[in-house]
């Protein structure tokens, strides 16, 4: 019998119009859902980095104090990722996320008073910051978790790598135009779309149905919370795997992404140009984000991810020597790119290789071991910074690029459990 004439009208419906493979995650509904909740709220947040940075940057003239604005939104992970991942195990996923946006957006509303009536000390700033880093604690580990709440395992390395293209995509948007609205308009203005953004992706997560899973647990009493933070981070670390990423992403996120934190004293004082010009360079990144993270979605379930990590830190470093050698903007422009590929590389198969080495009843919790682990990212934004204002920002990149390289060398030659995963 030919099987192919058997088959039912719906059935060959659904085969002509299947979402394509590089996007099947999109076949979920819920995941589309969030997946345009995430792209709003990332538009805010990288609008927001660029305009801070450079009011800052513009108010104190100092690269240190510049980066510090970053140092304070990484900070407060190392303290509060742990207990934002055993909220995100125990609490609906999707009636977190609506909060923790309403949050930040309140946030950002309040920079852009206090950049509006030109008070000078930046001191309210960072502590505003802090407190979206302690926002962001709970809001990763219920994002990442949601997704994989609601694609099946074969599809949640498309579903992360898909969810990676959009918010990078966005955040190149989302830099290029607070650029152009910070240095035409002003910091205040660009400030004020970015909390408008974050405020539409509160909105639109609010219809994300509640996913049931066996693995949610009853009795949130602050005491079970804190246990639950505990037993997670005792869990991951008996995981050679788990421990192993951990750690990677720990000297990653201090020597490679600090590098943001410095780039807007790169491109005034060493590229010479103004905030359009720093968001020109922030949409490269998000450009090589893209391009990055699609490859990784056309690259499927592949089998060799370890390897595949540590090549991508390699080249990581390699392209932040680039970037602190450019002699012109246009340089800079080509090696950003290729960073911020390397970048979004590096996060997606870090949340891969994290979910995947741990049981369902854990994985909010490994991601707020991951959130904990890049918390030490403010050790690298205020070393960057004090390089940078004592033997300048190109040394501060350059120096930070060599360590991501020799330390993935090492990793890869003597790290057995990374070369197997």
């Amino acid at each position: 019998m030919d099987r192919s004439k058997s088959q039912s009208p719906t059935r060959t419906r659904r085969l002509l119009f299947r979402t394509p493979k590089p996007f099947a995650a999109f076949e979920y509904p819920a995941y589309r859902l969030l997946w345009f909740s995430a792209n709003f709220v990332a538009l805010g947040i990288w609008a927001e980095r660029l305009a801070v940075g450079w009011l800052v940057l513009e108010q104190t003239d100092s690269v240190l104090l510049s980066a510090a604005t970053f140092a304070a939104g990484s900070a407060p992970g190392i303290i509060a990722a742990p207990i934002g991942g055993a909220v995100a195990d125990r609490f609906p996923r999707n009636r977190l996320l609506p909060l923790t946006a309403l949050i930040r957006s309140s946030s950002i509303l309040l920079i852009a008073l206090i950049a509006l009536s030109g008070f000078p000390n930046p001191w309210p700033i960072f502590v505003i910051v802090a407190i979206e880093g302690v926002v962001n604690s709970f809001d990763m580990p219920a994002k990442q978790g949601l997704i994989t709440d609601i694609v099946p395992r074969e599809a949640r390395m498309n579903a992360i790598s898909v969810h990676s293209v959009g918010t990078r995509a966005v955040a190149a948007a989302g830099a290029l135009a607070s650029g152009i609205i910070a240095e035409f308009v002003g910091i205040p203005a660009a400030l004020f779309a970015a909390a408008g953004a974050v405020l539409v992706g509160a909105v639109i997560v609010l219809f994300v149905p509640t996913i049931r899973t066996t693995v949610r647990q009853t009795g949130a009493s602050a005491k079970n919370i804190f246990k639950d933070a505990i037993v997670g981070i005792r869990s991951m670390m008996r995981i050679p795997a788990v421990s192993t990423l951990l750690w990677m992403a720990i000297v990653v996120e201090i020597f490679g992404f600090a590098y943001d934190s410095v780039m807007p004293a790169m491109a005034r004082d060493e590229l010479m140009v103004a905030e359009s010009g720093l968001g020109t360079l922030r949409f490269a990144a998000g450009l090589g984000a893209v391009a990055g993270a699609i490859a990784l979605s056309l690259l499927g379930d592949f089998s060799r991810k370890g390897p595949l990590l540590l090549g991508i830190a390699i080249g990581y470093g390699l392209g932040l020597i680039g970037v602190a050698t450019s002699p012109n903007l246009i340089m800079a422009l080509l090696l950003v790119t290729m960073v911020g590929a390397a970048a979004s590389m590096f996060d997606a198969m870090e949340w891969t290789l994290l979910q995947a080495n741990v049981p369902n009843r854990l994985r909010g919790r490994v991601i707020g071991g991951w959130v904990f682990a890049i918390g030490f990212g403010w050790v690298g934004h205020i070393a960057m910074g004090a390089v940078g204002d004592a033997f300048g920002v190109r040394w501060a990149i350059g120096g930070a690029g060599f360590v991501v390289v020799a330390t993935s060398i090492i990793v890869l030659a003597f790290s057995r459990v990374l070369r197997r995963a």
